[in-house]
């Protein structure tokens, strides 16, 4: 990384009790370096640039990328990329004033997902990149609320409620939509659990 210092800065901004992965000590300088690196494997990886700050500690003179600076470099793959960036990412949920937790319920995304994108753990594939930017459209986002929130999805989770065993290991199935005769056959209607 041995490129032109352009800034210094005492200690790194990781928040207390950043130690050296070398060494262990608790003292450095961060300096900003223009790093380069490449992207891609194959017969055609792309250099990348990127104005990262590399922790050097005092004890041992041993110079590392923290956090920050890791995360710098995977913005500018998104960016190469064309993809959101994890803060870009976190953004968007934010805009809406919702949590990861709501945010995942209604675009269907895993919020493990979610949080690995908005951590810089994972880069989002181009098809979910394109969800994620439809979704920060609050037209999108209140059909999706409303999709996710409708009548149908409410029976659904009643229905899936209604499905758990009874002691015997019966299962009572009482929510299908039917016509009044219909309903007199499924009062005497009973699904049997089989052992797997």
């Amino acid at each position: 990384m041995g490129q032109e210092v352009t800034e210094l800065r005492s200690g790194p901004s990781e928040g207390s009790g950043f130690t050296c992965p070398d060494c262990g000590g608790h003292s450095f300088s961060t300096v900003m370096h223009s790093d380069e690196f490449e992207y891609g494997s194959g017969d055609s990886p792309v250099t990348l640039y990127a104005r990262v700050p590399v922790h050097c500690c005092d004890s041992c003179d041993f110079e590392f990328l923290g956090r920050e600076g890791r995360l710098i470099k995977h913005e500018a793959v998104c960016r190469h990329l064309g993809l959101l960036t994890p803060t870009e990412i976190r953004s968007i949920r934010e805009r809406h004033g919702m949590s990861r937790t709501a945010f995942a319920d209604v675009t269907g995304f895993g919020e493990a997902t979610l949080n690995r994108w908005e951590r810089g753990a994972v880069i989002q594939n181009r098809a979910n990149d394109r969800y994620l930017r439809l979704a920060d459209s609050p037209e999108v986002l209140d059909r999706l609320k409303r999709i996710h929130h409708g009548p149908a999805n409410a029976e659904t989770r009643e229905t899936v409620a209604a499905q758990r065993p009874c002691p015997d290991g019966i299962l009572p199935w009482k929510r299908l939509r039917a016509s009044p005769s219909m309903l007199q056959q499924q009062s005497e209607f009973r699904l049997v659990c089989l052992a797997a």
